[in-house]
């Protein structure tokens, strides 16, 4: 019996306790019965509602210090009957914001231009509209489960605390500072994700109207460089609040509002705020952010996505025709096993009798002459080595970085770009390595310059021997066609650099002049769309382009220089030309029998045709 008076007198103790602390931080005791989990209920139109609140995580939150009827201040009874929707615009932080301001708080001012924006409910709209229209709590998370961010260091907050003695002022600290700091609350990506609720919805746009670039705009953005970064954790972008919303967060109004801070007499201070582009002039109003390809917003963007898809089917079809023809014919005419280590010279059944020059006596020499796999004869110079090099390691290192971005909705380019580093280091080594690229194709020209100008000199230039493309060149790619198909018994004599190369060497000056400046033009924008000729279309092209090109030209160097080089039969596993300087008699024989020609008239080669003819070389039967 002892026991139990004990025990209940320890339950009382408990429950008084307990009720103590319920009132401390809720007067009206309204956790009573709001704290049951399964407090539920159901409103006039059949919606099942629960009305359970964590009291920890509400004493946690802004509103933490606020008594439940500040805000539902219509409640007069238990049950409470019909509640009426909380009105944010109401008077409240009665108190302690005195101590700051001198007079009561109210959110009036925010619902006012709210109300004015192009999201507020309007006398004249029709009811669907309204309907549709958000209220405070559609874009505002609930305050009960958002604990503080950024809580201020306590030395800080002793400061603050010297004058503002008031209970509850770190709160109303850490919530100025937060605001202060961004427009929002809200992750960037979450914002996003608010906007598209509605934008993107498209039984939201044929309610109200929405067609043309408007009802694209959230697909349109996400194509973006903004959104791109924001996929990958970057913080530093724009998202949809930093540019269609003010200071004053809740006045948005649409494009064609001269208020609004996205019309085009406006557009150039918002790219300077938050310090996205502080230099942004006026003509930055002429870059089109979400780059749309609609019609009403000029054919350019659409046009230029629609002839580089060309480019890159026809490219591609030209190049794995041209490859599989080669290959085929290489095999069928003995001309390499695939393993280039395995290839052995064929022998010379029948020799041409030995009479005058004998260069070009024997048909498709190439077949029967020794070679070093390593290289034999000189091809490069050392600064050529070093061009290539550089080109090779930046190329890599650009595809590396910059491909995931490309890709931004693929789970891999997510893993790849966290296994770099994060975006953050991804972007600093994309742009450290585009400036080492730039300045290699610069000292590439420097090169190509100096040397011609030393041969001219020197008396020795000849544009044969260069990448400069001449008509032999049409005629050798016709011949060398032929051959692929069987109407010809020999491939054509061509120079140092045959029609293939110089393609590739005219491809490559058209892709780093390309990917230079659109890159400039997503690093610098504020400079490049001032002095860009012709910006409003040039600009936003370059833009696209800077993708599509880094498509196109991984693809031609992965499939196609990669293979010709390095894998088609009698090349693999790899030439040494790169590293060396030097390239195999047989492949300079095959492909660039002028070049071997010249090379034997200077004493630089041998002349094998002589060698076989006059039966030195042990493989003549």
């Amino acid at each position: 019996m002892k026991f139990f008076k004990t025990s209940g007198f320890l339950t009382a103790l408990l429950l008084f306790l307990s009720a103590g602390i319920s009132l401390a931080g809720d007067p009206e005791n309204c956790l009573l019965c709001h704290k049951y989990q399964r407090l539920r209920g159901y409103t006039a139109d059949g919606t099942l509602r629960n009305y359970y609140v964590d009291g920890k995580l509400y004493q946690d939150s802004i509103h933490g210090k606020l008594s439940c009827i500040d805000c539902h201040s219509d409640i007069e009874k238990v049950p409470h009957g019909n509640i009426e929707k909380v009105d944010c615009a109401k008077v409240c932080h009665l108190d302690r914001w005195k101590a700051l301001s001198g007079t009561d708080f109210s959110h009036k001012e925010v619902a006012d231009a709210f109300n004015k924006s192009i999201h507020g409910k309007k006398p004249d709209d029709k009811p669907e509209i309204a309907a549709l229209k958000p209220d405070c709590k559609y874009c505002h998370l609930n305050d009960l489960y958002v604990l503080p961010q950024d809580i201020p260091p306590d030395k800080v907050m002793k400061r603050c605390l010297n004058c503002h003695k008031e209970k509850g002022i770190d709160q109303i600290f850490i919530h100025m500072s937060h605001r202060m700091r961004q427009k929002t609350s809200r992750p960037p990506l979450e914002v996003v994700a608010l906007c598209a609720s509605c934008h993107a919805d498209k039984d939201f746009q044929n309610v109200v109207g929405m067609e043309g670039p408007v009802a694209e705009a959230v697909s349109t953005y996400k194509e973006t460089i903004h959104y791109r970064i924001l996929q990958f954790g970057g913080t530093d972008t724009a998202h949809c609040i930093s540019c269609h919303a003010s200071e004053s967060i809740h006045n948005i109004q649409p494009g064609t509002d001269p208020q609004s801070s996205v019309h085009p007499e406006n557009r150039y201070q918002t790219c300077q705020t938050e310090g996205c582009h502080p230099g942004a002039g006026a003509m930055i109003a002429s870059v089109d952010s979400h780059l749309s390809k609609h019609k009403d917003k000029g054919p350019e963007i659409h046009l230029a996505e629609v002839i580089m898809q060309g480019v890159m089917f026809f490219t591609l079809f030209l190049l794995f025709t041209l490859m599989g023809m080669e290959t085929y014919r290489r095999i069928k005419n003995r001309d390499a096993r695939f393993f280039r280590w395995l290839r052995k010279p064929r022998h010379l059944t029948q020799a041409p009798a030995l009479s005058g020059d004998p260069i070009g006596k024997i048909s498709n020499l190439h077949r029967y002459v020794n070679f070093d796999p390593k290289g034999d004869l000189p091809r490069y110079s050392l600064h050529i080595i070093i061009n290539h090099t550089l080109m090779a390691i930046t190329f890599s290192m650009a595809v590396i970085t910059g491909l995931p971005l490309f890709f931004h909705n693929s789970e891999l380019s997510h893993q790849f770009i966290n296994l770099l580093g994060g975006i953050n280091v991804t972007r600093m080594i994309h742009r450290i390595n585009a400036a080492i690229f730039t300045l290699n194709c610069a000292y590439h020209v420097a090169v190509v310059i100096l040397g011609i100008a030393r041969q001219l000199k020197n008396g020795t230039f000849d544009i044969k021997r260069t990448q400069f493309p001449l008509w032999k060149d049409v005629k050798d790619f016709y011949c060398d066609f032929r051959y692929f198909l069987g109407f010809e018994n020999s491939r054509p004599k061509m120079e140092k650099f045959m029609y293939k190369q110089k393609l590739h060497y005219l491809a490559q000056i058209w892709g780093c002049s390309v990917l230079t400046l659109s890159g400039c033009c997503l690093l610098f924008p504020e400079f490049m769309v001032q002095y860009i000729p012709f910006a409003k279309v040039s600009f936003n092209v370059l833009r696209l382009m800077h993708g599509e090109e880094s498509i196109l030209a991984f693809l031609v160097i992965a499939l196609w220089h990669m293979y010709n080089v390095h894998i088609a039969p009698g090349r693999f596993p790899v030439q040494w030309t790169f590293w060396t300087g030097r390239i195999a008699k047989d492949h300079q024989i095959e492909e660039h029998f002028l070049e071997y020609q010249r090379q034997v008239r200077e004493g630089v080669a041998q002349c094998e045709e002589e060698k076989l003819l006059k039966g030195e070389s042990p493989d003549v039967k």
